[in-house]
Formats: C-alpha cells, sequence, structure tokens
C-alpha cells in the first residue's frame, strides 16, 4: 500500500515537467556546431568539435554540449538553455533552444552565443520527428531525455539548482547522458 502510494505521489509530482513541449511559433536558435539557423532545413552536427562557430555575440570559448546515449544517430535532438532568471524546466520560460541533428549515438556541438554564467539545460530526442516529446498517459516522456549534471528524476522534476552548471573560461564543456 505504502509503495503504491509513493508511486502516486511521484507521478503527481513529475507530470507538470513531463508535459514539455517544443514551444509554437519558438524557433531554434542554432542546429548544428553553432551555424546560425535556417528553420526552413535541417542543418547537421558533425559528431566533433571542429567546425564553423555562430559569431552572435557570445563570451570567449563556446560551450560545447556532448550528449550521450542518443535513442537514434539520425533523429533531432533539442536542446533548451535555462539561465537563473528562467523558469526551469518550464517550457516556453527557455533563455534559448537549440536543434542538433546527429550523426551516430552521441553529439558534439558547440554553443557560441551564450555569455559566461550560470545555466542549466534540459534536451531531448525527437525519435518520431514530430516537434515534440511525446509522453505516455500520466505525462512521462516516451522519448529520451536528460538534464545537465546528469540529473534523473525520481520523486520529484528538478529545479535549477540540481541542474546548474558553470559556464566560464575554465569550465566550457558538459556532457549529458541521455535517460531512455
Amino acid at each position: 500500500m505504502k509503495t503504491k502510494f509513493i508511486g502516486i505521489l511521484v507521478i503527481a509530482i513529475c507530470i507538470p515537467f513531463f508535459r514539455c513541449k517544443s514551444p509554437k511559433g519558438t524557433k531554434p536558435t542554432e542546429e548544428t556546431n553553432a551555424s546560425p539557423v535556417d528553420t526552413n532545413k535541417d542543418v547537421e552536427a558533425t559528431g566533433d568539435t571542429s567546425g564553423e562557430e555562430a559569431k552572435s555575440g557570445g563570451s570567449g570559448k563556446p560551450l560545447t554540449v556532448i550528449i550521450k546515449n542518443l535513442a537514434s544517430a539520425i533523429a533531432p535532438v533539442t536542446v533548451s538553455v535555462y539561465g537563473t532568471k528562467n523558469k526551469f524546466p518550464a517550457p516556453k520560460h527557455e533563455l534559448k533552444i537549440y536543434k542538433f541533428k546527429p550523426h551516430g549515438k552521441s553529439l558534439t556541438a558547440k554553443i557560441s552565443d551564450l555569455k559566461y554564467g550560470t545555466y542549466a539545460i534540459a534536451t531531448y530526442q525527437d525519435v518520431n520527428k514530430n516537434g515534440k516529446i511525446d509522453q505516455n498517459l500520466i505525462g512521462i516522456p516516451k522519448e529520451p531525455y536528460a538534464f545537465s549534471n546528469n540529473y534523473e528524476p525520481t520523486i520529484k522534476a528538478p529545479n535549477f539548482d540540481d541542474c546548474r552548471f558553470d559556464y566560464n573560461e575554465k569550465s566550457c564543456m558538459i556532457t549529458i547522458k541521455m535517460i531512455r
């Protein structure tokens, strides 16, 4: 009985988080190794850290994001970046949204238009390419998802402090493992 109650409590707490969908009308800011976005076509990430970088006002070194354990070698990966003043991980409250197309079961991409600071990331892989994270009847994702610091939700949705990381001259790389 106690286990069943805890399970129901977990579901009730996590449903608001797992209702994340790509905001309609919000265009991704970047789609590959920091090339400017053309939202009318898919641009592919090369899977390494070399390549053209966007020149749109970031700090010094670009933020390198490595995402491992992808379910598909070709399905797009959406990365939502939140700042300290954004409501994490609420949809439509992102600081920036990026969309990457991997080549393989991991993705390495550079984000060059962020200023140094403290951020948190929520990401998912759109395996069926419908532009949103699919969920089951109770709101749990059916597609791979992850958070910075490799936070894995158990009885509550993450908060900003669970997933926060510092991006600066000395710390400009983050590795995230997808939950499947």
